[in-house]
């Protein structure tokens, strides 16, 4: 009586089930940026064929997408997570196994088998094929068992959308990928074609300063100038040159890094002549509205869909707490006399259903639903700060392009006017009103002017590539 009145109450107890974690919610983004580029539209949502204008770069890229080992292996871990959901929506099926069993066995004399085999074979009730073969005694047994859990409380539905979340999460880590990827390989490219633009206004500076030597040397000879200036011009002629193999080394560096990128060990880096034939800056830069990187960032995708993941384990750890309904049985042929395993008489079944209820189990599920809590609250926390720092990206960089572009204006001015004094100081040089210092500090001026001119012009590209893969750009 006493067992009768406690299995009851210990069943409804087992159907008690924790409540949820606190409930968190998420700091949505400001309604608008902040800056003076276009929020019409979104230059986020182009497809990387319709944003680069460089057919060179576009090929380079590709290749980059196609050999990348980062690739190759967030596509692994895509398969891996698509195994796992096939491997979820299984789990509504019957397991089915079959199985083929054959022993002998000697029993003892004074066991209960040996006894009971013994015993048996002197009844009258049974025919003689049905006599057991006591040394050894054999046994075969061919056929199927089944286990089959009903999803009574959704428990396997809810591992099901988790594991179907997660493979989504994967997909969007391949986006991620190729966008890094897509920003690299473009970075890469803008850098050596500045280095090559580098180079040749090094070279021009050069010309330039060899014939300054010329002048001041045919200044010394008339008696106007001293060996003293010679020698300055010749010194600043040897600086630059100088600066010509520290090019060719960036150069040989950057292009093995590209090489690398693109999962190779050595190859040629085709690429444009100027930067200004591609200029992205030219283009109608649209940075579109704060809301649509929640739907177009792929890191922010994944952190979602990583979230909502977590929800459903929190969902199945509560569903382990109730009672598990379970269906199982087998069909099989099984004797002990080989020549009677396929007769009719031979088959036997069971079916048999069960309802299962956890009593003694309680610290082990709470545990594993307080772990399941606790790595959604990590999910969300890793979600916020996803999108705050989508936010961030996107704010410095139009930032950054806005007062780059601003720069790059005036340090074109300064340029422009380094080049007029450089002719005017040595008009003055030849006719005695200037000394040779002054056209040794304006040429040394005009080549710094011009070289942080390109550097200018390359952060404009770099950064019209960051603001297009910070606001979601680079994967499509």
């Amino acid at each position: 009586a006493i067992v009768s009145l406690c299995i009851p109450i210990l069943f409804s107890i087992s159907c008690i089930t924790p409540k949820n974690g606190q409930q968190l919610k998420l700091e949505k983004p400001p309604v608008v940026y902040n800056g003076k580029l276009d929020s019409t539209h979104n230059i986020g949502l182009l497809k990387r064929d319709n944003f680069f204008k460089d057919e060179q770069l576009k090929a380079l890229i590709q290749d980059v997408l196609k050999h990348n080992p980062d690739v190759h292996i967030a596509v692994q871990r895509l398969q891996s997570s698509h195994a796992f959901y096939k491997m979820s929506k299984a789990a509504f099926l019957p397991s089915i196994q079959v199985n083929a069993q054959s022993s002998a066995t000697k029993y003892g004399k004074y066991t209960m088998e040996g006894v009971g085999n013994f015993d048996t074979n002197l009844s009258d009730n049974i025919e003689e094929g049905q006599k057991i073969g006591t040394n050894p005694t054999p046994y075969y047994w061919l056929g199927a068992g089944l286990n089959w859990e009903i999803d009574l409380w959704g428990k396997l539905k809810k591992m099901k959308e988790a594991a179907r979340l997660r493979y989504l999460a994967s997909a969007q880590g391949i986006k991620l990928v190729k966008s890094m990827l897509t920003v690299q390989a473009s970075m890469l490219y803008y850098e050596l074609v500045a280095l090559d633009m580098e180079a040749k206004i090094i070279a021009k500076n050069i010309v330039l300063q060899e014939r300054a030597i010329e002048v001041v040397e045919a200044q010394k000879a008339g008696g106007r100038a001293t060996e003293l200036a010679v020698q300055q011009f010749k010194a600043q002629l040897y600086n630059t040159k100088a600066m010509e193999f520290s090019i060719k080394q960036k150069v040989a560096s950057i292009e093995n890094s590209f090489n690398a990128l693109a999962g190779r060990y050595t190859g040629q880096i085709i690429r444009a002549e100027q930067l200004s034939a591609f200029d992205l800056y030219q283009q109608n830069i649209g940075v579109g509205l704060p809301q649509q990187i929640l739907d177009n960032r792929p890191d922010v995708q994944e952190a979602f869909h990583e979230l909502n993941a977590t929800r459903a384990d929190v969902g199945a750890a509560r569903a382990a707490f109730l009672p598990s309904l379970n269906l199982s049985g087998y069909s099989a042929y099984n004797a002990f006399n080989s020549s009677f395993l396929f007769a009719a008489s031979s088959l036997g079944y069971q079916l048999l259903g069960g309802l299962t209820a956890p009593v003694f189990q309680k610290r082990q599920l709470k545990t594993q639903f307080g772990v399941a809590n606790a790595r959604q609250e990590q999910a969300f926390y890793q979600y916020q700060k996803t999108v705050l720092n989508a936010y961030r990206d996107v704010a410095t960089n139009i930032s950054a392009l806005e007062n780059t572009e601003q720069s790059y204006q005036l340090k074109m001015k300064e340029a422009n006017e380094l080049e007029l004094a450089v002719q005017t100081s040595t008009d003055l040089y030849v006719t005695g009103y200037a000394g040779y210092l002054e056209i040794i500090t304006a040429q040394k001026s005009k080549l710094e002017a011009e070289l942080e001119l390109v550097i200018l012009e390359k952060n404009k590209m770099i950064q019209v590539v960051e603001l297009y893969q910070s606001l979601g750009g680079g994967w499509q």
